[in-house]
């Protein structure tokens, strides 16, 4: 979702390398379903955003309206943000998202080694003692009784 594979394809096509895509599915939704976690669910969720988490709030390169964000009403699932997730969550905090707003992370998704953090948005960073890769999933959807 947020690898190279656009622009590994038009090199390969540039080079003449015959290339066959193969589907699958992304770590957006897989590693938190198998930790109990949808990312949709009935009365609670609508949708989901998926934003890339590589480049923090602030940075020259950023470009994600967290405000925007905070209010989109959708869960909301960080992908490459173990290193700026408490950036991230002070932007959405700004942006609007109450601070106990429910929220994971899932380390390790689909691994033997797979673990799950659960807190609030304004501690989420500090409870989850985690090193990439990791899924972090912020919304209602992550508190969902009887699941996970």
């Amino acid at each position: 979702m947020f690898g190279r594979g656009g622009e590994e394809l038009l090199a390969c096509l540039d080079a003449r390398v015959e290339v066959r895509i193969v589907p699958g599915v992304t770590s957006a939704t897989a590693a938190p379903a198998l930790a109990g976690i949808p990312v949709t669910h009935r009365g609670l969720a609508q949708g989901f955003t998926v934003v890339s988490g590589q480049v923090p709030p602030g940075h020259p390169d950023w470009t994600i309206d967290y405000a925007a964000l905070a209010a989109s009403g959708t869960t909301i699932v960080v992908l490459m943000g173990v290193r700026t997730l408490r950036a991230i969550c002070a932007a959405l905090v700004s942006g609007g998202l109450a601070p106990d707003t429910p929220a994971a992370v899932v380390a390790d998704g689909t691994m033997p080694s797979q673990r799950v953090a659960r807190a609030t948005l304004s501690t989420i960073d500090a409870a989850a003692d985690i090193s990439p890769p990791a899924v972090a999933v912020i919304g209602a959807v992550a508190d969902v009784p009887g699941l996970g």
